[in-house]
């Protein structure tokens, strides 16, 4: 257990700086660059949590890019959106399948200053899907709007709308569940891993599984037509008991025409149960603070933190704010104490690195194909967008004892490096593109780039949560940025001869040397791996 002080969930009072500022960031953004702190750095900590959490606009949708250059079968060009065309064959799904994952990681790299990606990547990992087994593209799209448009409203609307998602009513059964043959696949996961949880105040038993697979009965995702169905012909018109869990409950059955909305005496019956605020406010707090909860941290914060959900009728936002404005939260125990999934990881170093990427107007191919490159990025470290190993997400939010420590083994710490020596020394090609990462141009945006202390100094303080050593500092000085000079003059001047003449190779090719054997050092060290 951390050596945490505070762990109150009233409201902080205490210093409000970069330090303060950059871990509020960290947890709600994908990573906090330079450029973001600066954007912060004179608003109150009200201003910057009523900004973070705010809801980003609606993004354009994907685009037609196929790999391989594909002809797309129902007439969609290149360039032009697929999310209201004609199925196609399985090879065009499947080329909508990439071109919307692609989608979803520029939607993380490019985000607004608010919690909005981040916050939809909790959600998929809450509502977990795998599109590799229900494969519609055009289910994971309306999937992604379900929980776009219900990120930051009420739990409650937003369960009932993903229990009637396309894309959830096909990867857990729904069009196997009918009257005469049940399928209890979401039944069970409706309470266990979205709403109720498993443990202590979790006292639901099988009986109310099977009932509530009969409540749910005559939904499902209807392939043909792209669209949800609701089949009263399959539909269980008999009543339904449940538990004394939930108060011996009755849900009296429906006729076929309206047996559909069962399901909102279902989830009626369902958030009368407290347990619900307290397993929600405990997936928030594993999410965006950290792993363990003990005794005096459920008592101390999270049940007066689901009281708070309870009392604004399951509102999120009320909850978010209430998170990111508590003591608890800013206990010094939490900076840097979590590791960083793969996708943090990859989006913070492009966020960080800004390595150019054509616009959508002037290639689309190569756009989405780069893109496809980062993405790969954190696919090969174990996490891939839109496809979480299960029904309950990446073990690393949820599997004890190890948490978060899953995402970093031999493997993956090797490749998460190797990922930034490729941004760096410009390996990325993708159909005729080459990307080129600009280090100086990353370096220009600090105060005093010429003076290698102060260089050192800013750059380590918009990568770490956490300080490293003076005498790292200064032997990184030394070995990289001096070339093994003992004068700090030997940069300076390097830095200036560069400002007078900005075109000369002879110049700008050892500068771009130093500053990337600068940013690959401290990018590996075990500290970048941590928010």
């Amino acid at each position: 257990m951390k050596d945490i002080k505070n762990f109150s969930s009233e409201p902080y009072t205490g210093i409000w700086t970069n330090v303060q500022r950059q871990h509020l960031l960290n947890r709600t953004l994908f990573g906090s660059t330079a450029k973001d702190l600066k954007a912060f750095e004179n608003k109150s900590l009200a201003q910057c949590i009523d900004e973070i959490i705010e809801p980003s606009p609606i993004p354009s949708p994907p685009v037609n890019y196929y790999e391989s250059r594909v002809e797309d079968t129902t007439g969609v060009k290149e360039g032009e959106t697929w999310i209201r065309a004609p199925y196609g064959d399985g090879t065009i799904n499947f080329r909508r399948r990439q071109s919307l994952r692609y989608w979803w990681v520029q939607q993380m790299w490019f985000q607004e200053r608010t919690i909005q990606e981040k916050l939809i990547l909790f959600w998929h990992n809450h509502f977990a899907t795998q599109l590799e087994i229900y494969e519609r593209a055009h289910f994971a799209y309306q999937y992604q709007n379900t929980i776009r448009e219900h990120s930051f409203g009420n739990f409650k609307p937003f369960v009932k709308a993903i229990t009637l998602d396309m894309a959830m009513l096909d990867y857990l059964n729904g069009r196997e569940n009918t009257k005469d043959s049940p399928d209890e696949n979401y039944a069970r996961e409706l309470q266990e891993l979205f709403t109720i949880g498993i443990g202590e105040g979790s006292g639901y038993t099988q009986d109310d599984v099977r009932a509530a697979a009969r409540v749910l009965t005559g939904h499902y995702a209807s392939k043909s037509t792209q669209t949800y169905r609701f089949n009263g012909n399959n539909h269980d018109t008999d009543d339904k008991q449940f538990s004394e869990y939930y108060d011996n409950t009755i849900i009296s059955g429906r006729d076929e025409q309206d047996g559909q909305y069962e399901v909102d005496d279902l989830l009626d019956m369902i958030f009368r149960k407290e347990e619900v605020s307290k397993f929600m406010v405990r997936k928030f707090y594993r999410f965006f603070i950290y792993y363990e909860i003990g005794p005096k941290i459920e008592a101390e914060f999270i049940e007066p933190m689901a009281q708070l959900f309870r009392d604004n009728d399951y509102e999120i936002k009320p909850l978010l704010k209430a998170f990111f404005s508590s003591q608890h939260f800013y206990d010094t125990a939490f900076y840097g104490a979590m590791i960083s999934s793969p996708l943090d990881f990859m989006v913070k170093t492009l966020r960080h690195l800004e390595p150019p990427l054509p616009s959508l107007a002037e290639n689309v191919y190569q756009n989405y194909s780069v893109t496809g490159v980062y993405m790969r990025f954190a696919e090969t470290t174990q996490q891939h967008i839109g496809d979480p190993p299960s029904v309950s997400g990446w073990p690393a939010y949820h599997q004890t004892p190890l948490y978060h420590e899953i995402w970093i083994n031999s493997d993956t710490y090797q490749k998460r490096n190797q990922s930034i020596l490729i941004l760096m020394y410009n390996e990325v090609r993708r159909d005729g593109y080459r990307v080129i990462t600009d280090v100086i141009k990353y370096a220009s945006q600090f105060s005093d780039p010429s003076d290698p202390n102060k260089l050192i100094d800013e750059i380590a303080d918009a990568l770490f949560s956490l300080p490293i050593k003076t005498e790292l500092k200064s032997k990184i000085k030394t070995d990289i940025l001096l070339s093994g000079q003992a004068n700090d003059f030997y940069w300076t001047q390097l830095w200036r001869d560069y400002e007078s003449d900005p075109s000369n190779v002879n110049i700008t090719l050892p500068m771009e040397e130093r500053l990337k054997g600068l940013l690959l050092y401290l990018m590996s060290l075990p500290e970048y791996q941590l928010i």
